[in-house]
């Protein structure tokens, strides 16, 4: 039915229209085709505030989940023997940034977590799409479980025959077939996403597109 990915994969963003919806989001472990947003209201709220200051990187959010404890401030040496970074790293790419955005402050030779500055726990779904090899959109959704509650692949509807839909539900892998409209083979369970890190990152990155990029990335509640 469709000629390309893209298509398909557009016509599934027409189809969801009245969703927050985003294409191609890096969880810094792969490009989800789509994610979708479910405690949208929350999380526009919390983007808003934001106001497009973000986290950039896995180790950025590695080191500020590292702060929350440290309420009496943290030499720097204390934050290298901690963590498996290289002393330009982790002073010029990341204590620095996360000072210039408000996240961390420097005083008096120790750096303080500003209790102000939160990470959201993203409520999210994760989709695939493959015109016709299914087994690889399996393979690539099994890795978006480590930030989203459910993971779908959504293939060509002509192809949909070839699908072994036993080993979605082996792998709780939801499978979703697109055509004029969507057919939901097999809905996985809910679970817990198993990667903190990825799952804030998925956040993070959400906040900066929804601060620079196009109406097209946001869909209005």
């Amino acid at each position: 039915m469709f000629e390309t990915e893209e298509i398909m994969i557009n016509h599934l963003l027409d189809i969801y229209d009245n969703k927050f919806v985003y294409k191609e989001i890096g969880s810094g472990y792969g490009v989800a085709d789509v994610v979708i947003v479910k405690n949208k209201a929350a999380f526009k709220e919390f983007s808003q505030e934001r106001a497009g200051r973000h986290l950039q990187t896995n180790d950025q959010i590695k080191v500020f989940l590292y702060m929350r404890n440290k309420r009496q401030g943290i030499t720097f040496e204390d934050l290298y023997n901690n963590h498996f970074l290289s002393k330009r790293n982790l002073k010029q790419n990341i204590l620095r940034y996360l000072i210039s955005i408000k996240a961390l402050m420097y005083i008096d030779g120790l750096y303080y977590r500003n209790m102000d500055f939160k990470l959201f726990p993203i409520d999210c779904i994760a989709l695939e799409g493959k015109l016709t090899n299914w087994y690889s959109g399996l393979v690539q959704a099994i890795r978006y479980k480590k930030f989203a509650k459910k993971s779908y692949v959504a293939i060509d509807e002509n192809y949909a025959h070839r699908a072994n839909v036993e080993l979605f539900k082996e792998q709780n892998i939801g499978l979703l077939t697109i055509g004029s409209k969507i057919n939901v083979v097999f809905s996985p369970k809910i679970e817990q996403p198993l990667d903190p890190i990825m799952r804030y990152r998925i956040s993070e990155n959400l906040i900066k597109i929804n601060h620079y990029s196009n109406p097209r990335a946001l869909r209005e509640i």
